[in-house]
């Protein structure tokens, strides 16, 4: 479940903190990305989790999916963070981690994942971050008791009302990665269907709301978003009607199969549902890019021919 973490957690993590020393390696290691999941963390790379780190009442304890590594028991011992410096571990254990990952993604490859996590950082991290309109807190979110899996959630924030914190919409992204990824049971239709359903609750869409809220308030204050606030600046608040995105990577525009579920598809009661078109290339998302169900349906028929 992606939610925010305790004070206590935040706390640790800043300067000074046990595990500072893990936030500073992740602040200057840009194929790094923190998840906020309330009693824990996740740590991603390359889209899977580096690092799964969750706290206890004597401190913090790591885990590593073994299934990574060949032999399925190799890799270093992490070990648990008690006092200061043993924090150190973890960060140095990092490379040889990386390392099993790459061999395992060179024959099991994650490309929709490792996407997700890419487009996280241009809008969140990358040089023109703070010139984009949309914010990830969260990826391959998930909460049971909303029924929510999510490949991104985040806020978007309109460059025009950037002196207004009141005017953050909540959003949830879907990526699709090539046409095989379309249809069927995890396929554009079937998310579309079930977000209706969530959406449709007022409850689920405050809960939600106020999850993205501090998220994003926690990333500001551990400097994983390069976002220049206004001088008066306090906290984003999250309202208004949600916007569902669609983020369909490498279409191939010579086929029709997009196009034949999109003409099956018809707007939604509950959300604002948009298609993003690249501003040229790359995932920066400005609301120009959004197009509308209709605009999206011209755009492929044309292609189309």
């Amino acid at each position: 479940m992606g939610s925010a973490i305790s004070d206590e957690f935040i706390k640790d993590l800043q300067d000074g903190g046990l595990l500072s020393e893990l936030a500073r390696k992740i602040q200057s290691d840009d194929t790094l990305m923190l998840a906020l999941r309330g009693h824990y963390i996740n740590v991603y790379y390359r889209g899977g989790s580096i690092l799964h780190i969750s706290e206890q009442a004597n401190g913090y304890v790591a885990k590593f999916d073994t299934n990574y590594f060949k032999d399925k028991a190799g890799g270093p011992s992490l070990g648990a963070v008690q006092a200061a410096g043993d924090c150190s571990k973890w960060v140095e254990a990092l490379p040889e981690l990386k390392e099993a990952m790459n061999s395992y993604f060179a024959t099991k490859r994650k490309s929709e994942r490792e996407f997700q996590q890419l487009a996280a950082w241009e809008n969140n991290r990358s040089v023109i971050s703070n010139d984009t309109e949309y914010f990830i807190t969260d990826i391959e979110f998930a909460d049971r008791d909303q029924g929510a899996r999510l490949d991104m959630v985040g806020l978007k924030w309109p460059s025009s009302q950037r002196k207004d914190e009141s005017r953050c919409k909540p959003v949830l992204v879907e990526m699709k990665y090539g046409t095989g990824s379309y249809d069927g049971s995890a396929g554009i239709a079937k998310h579309i269907a079930d977000l209706e359903g969530i959406l449709a609750d007022p409850i689920k869409c405050e809960s939600l709301n106020k999850t993205i809220e501090d998220q994003f308030d926690q990333l500001m204050k551990l400097e994983l978003v390069d976002f220049t606030p206004h001088k008066k600046y306090g906290r984003a608040i999250v309202s208004g009607r949600p916007e569902v995105v669609f983020l369909l990577a490498n279409h191939n525009p010579r086929s029709r199969k997009l196009l034949n579920i999109v003409n099956d598809i018809r707007d939604p009661e509950h959300f604002d549902l948009r298609f993003f078109a690249a501003s040229f290339a790359g995932y920066g998302m400005h609301d120009a890019c959004m197009l509308k169900l209709d605009e999206f349906r011209t755009l492929l028929q044309r292609l189309a021919g």
